[in-house]
């Protein structure tokens, strides 16, 4: 489906193309906003693909390689699958660009392209291109528009259904420098900005000093950071002052047990009350991630769910159906055990799906709750509940999820993409 605008000003693409050698001509094009020119006079086209792209993906890249034009593919989908990938590609990315897409385009252009390339090391984090943001149309984008700014890489946990770690090649969780950090916020022009990494505070004193180097800025962020951090009353203090907007947490569960199972028993689900109070206490618009479906989850979970987040007025939440990615654990025991449903099609289709049997309940009861849960959560009376009248800037990013998320709990059979809405 087409949107007409983006609400974030993405990374991705301005920074490959940072990563383009000076003598190449570059332009980007956003497939979700503009069809592509099929003729147009490009001698490469590069295209970055997740799982959920990957089908769209594939058929770009076949109609610009039957008219001879070469086509590189990666990102987060050449992981697991790049085999898959080759089939439509010259040339196939697997890992981290940085060096390796400067070096298949020069091969490209010197004609001596291999199927793969792969990064074996780790990718420095130091002396990062500025990505460039010059090539995106403005037209695509609305008037609060965040940067999403990569102020560091990995992520220092090893929960049982995620695949962060191996997605970035397992080599741990590594912090840009600070100032490098600074500089790049200050090219973008932005006031607002969007640390895109899955866990903000990897090592806390390097970001403590990171917040200090916000504060002349006067900027506005959010990012996502775990919720032990919630209850670090010197650590919210700092971020407040620094211009933390919005933080998103993977609470994941309510439950301990199913903590437990997830191994994320660090997050401790008796400490989220105290974790709520210091957020409402700083007036921080925040929001939790649910992870639904595991085998410590009863049928219970659902109703119990939305009830803690009625009775704290959460401002706003993500419901997600347990997805057992490749390169994880949950993978891994459920593959063995065969519980695992069509795997070939995991995470191609947007929307709400579910990828294996559950243990106490049927996959299709599994999606039907939280379906149910999105729009309950959702719905205009509940959120008149939850949100007060907007008077600052946080109770304004609350609304302003709150209706974006309505919309998706309203099409949640056709849309799981929270991104840009």
């Amino acid at each position: 489906m087409r949107i007409r605008k983006r609400r974030l000003v993405g990374a991705v693409l301005p920074y490959l193309a940072a990563l383009a050698p000076p003598d190449w001509q570059v332009k980007l094009l956003d497939d979700e906003i503009e069809e592509p020119d099929y003729d147009a006079p490009v001698d490469v086209v590069a295209i970055t693909v997740r799982m959920v792209t990957s089908l769209r993906a594939y058929e770009l890249a076949d109609r610009f390689r039957a008219r001879g034009v070469t086509v590189l593919l990666g990102g987060p989908h050449a992981t697991f699958y790049s085999d898959e990938m080759a089939e439509h590609a010259d040339a196939v990315c697997i890992g981290e660009g940085e060096d390796i897409f400067p070096k298949m385009l020069e091969d490209a252009a010197a004609g001596i392209l291999t199927k793969f390339y792969k990064r074996d090391a780790v990718a420095s984090m130091k002396g990062m291109p500025t990505p460039r943001w010059d090539l995106l149309n403005p037209k695509h984008y609305v008037f609060y528009k965040p940067f999403v700014i990569q102020q560091s890489r990995g992520c220092p946990y090893s929960c049982d259904f995620c695949a962060e770690r191996r997605l970035n090649g397992d080599f741990g969780y590594r912090d840009r420098p600070v100032n490098e950090v600074v500089a790049e916020i200050k090219k973008c022009g932005g006031r607002h900005i969007f640390f895109a990494a899955s866990q903000f505070v990897g090592h806390k004193a390097r970001t403590m000093e990171l917040l200090e180097a916000l504060i002349p800025l006067r900027i506005r962020w959010s990012a996502l950071f775990s919720p032990r951090f919630g209850l670090d009353a010197n650590f919210l203090d700092l971020a407040k002052r620094s211009g933390l907007l919005h933080v998103n947490m993977g609470i994941e569960s309510i439950s301990q047990d199913t903590l437990q199972s997830m191994r994320k028993g660090f997050n401790k689900s008796h400490s989220y009350d105290d974790m709520i109070h210091n957020l409402r206490k700083r007036n921080i618009s925040y929001s939790f991630n649910f992870v639904l479906g595991g085998d410590a989850d009863d049928p219970g979970v659902f109703t119990s769910t939305l009830e803690f987040l009625r009775r704290h007025k959460v401002p706003a939440a993500y419901f997600n159906v347990m997805v057992p990615l490749r390169g994880t654990p949950l993978y891994d025991r459920m593959k063995q055990e065969g519980r695992i449903i069509d795997e070939p099609n995991m995470e191609r289709w947007a929307g709400v799906k579910c990828h294996f049997k559950p243990t106490h309940m049927t996959d299709e009861e599994l999606v039907a709750q939280v379906r149910w849960m999105q729009r309950e959560f959702y719905s205009m009376p509940s959120i008149l509940r939850r949100l007060g009248f907007p008077r600052t800037q946080a109770d304004l990013a609350s609304w302003s999820i709150n209706l974006s998320q309505r919309r998706v709990a309203l099409n949640s059979d056709t849309m799981n993409e929270f991104s840009e809405y």
